[in-house]
């Protein structure tokens, strides 16, 4: 714990890092004008405090239920960029099988190579209800070697924090860490295929304006709020990131 405290004390210190490259090697994604793009939103609206302390029974993990529409800070991330490119934005649910398998498929494992058959079966189930040539997908991963790929590995947190969350240590302004990723899926007859991943390793941002509460176990919900438009903030670039590799032929 000794290590992990110096660890979380580093990453506070340090000023926001810039994203890098998605882990799988991205393909661009051709898709004509008007095409149909789903907006898949598979995390939960909860919020992880790691906390850090110079004594060690001090130091604590707690995540916290929050009130955001998550499906909407994703389509809000990625609609207007959409439109922009001539394709019709779809919001939509995942499937129950997709939601049942969700951290064993993006969690417990990783799909930084690539969408596991049955995975891949599932989004081009998905995908054919709703006449979709492609899918943007929000998911929780795991701050690990394997979910980061060629990206940002976090190796001055645990290995253990998934989704959105924050880190404080003692007098040290809490940072907030991204362990998500959006994948870019092309449908095709041929099913469905990752042909770019952003993993949300890289991006980072600081809670200026925290004051701690007098138990931070209990983190008011309305402090948890205002980190909503600053992961809001993180998640359009992240999102923009992977949209990158859409082409739009006529």
């Amino acid at each position: 714990m000794t290590k992990v405290v110096f660890a979380a004390c580093l990453l506070l210190a340090c000023s926001m890092a810039s994203p890098l490259a998605v882990a799988k090697d991205p393909t661009q994604l051709l898709l004509h004008k008007g095409a149909r793009v789903g907006i898949v939103n598979m995390m939960d609206a909860e919020i992880t405090h790691f906390h850090a302390s110079k004594a060690i029974t001090e130091s604590f993990m707690k995540t916290h239920l929050v009130n955001w529409q998550v499906d909407s800070m994703l389509a809000d991330a990625v609609s207007q960029r959409l439109t922009q490119l001539e394709l019709v934005p779809v919001v939509m649910g995942a499937s129950d099988a997709l939601l049942r398998g969700r951290d064993e498929s993006f969690v417990n494992n990783s799909v930084a190579k690539g969408l596991p058959r049955d995975v891949a079966r599932q989004f081009a189930q998905l995908a054919a209800s709703e006449r979709l040539d492609a899918l943007v997908v929000l998911t929780p991963a795991l701050n690990n070697s394997s979910q980061a790929g060629g990206g940002t590995l976090r190796k001055d947190l645990p290995d253990y924090l998934r989704g959105w969350g924050f880190v404080t240590a003692d007098a040290v302004k809490p940072s907030l860490f991204d362990m998500t990723q959006v994948l870019l899926i092309g449908v095709t007859p041929d099913g469905a295929k990752l042909e770019a991943r952003e993993w949300g390793g890289g991006y980072v941002d600081e809670w200026s304006d925290y004051v701690a509460p007098a138990d931070p176990k209990r983190m008011p919900l309305d402090m948890l709020d205002k980190l909503q438009p600053l992961f809001a903030r993180m998640l359009a670039k992240q999102a923009g990131q992977a949209m990158q590799w859409i082409t739009v032929t006529p």
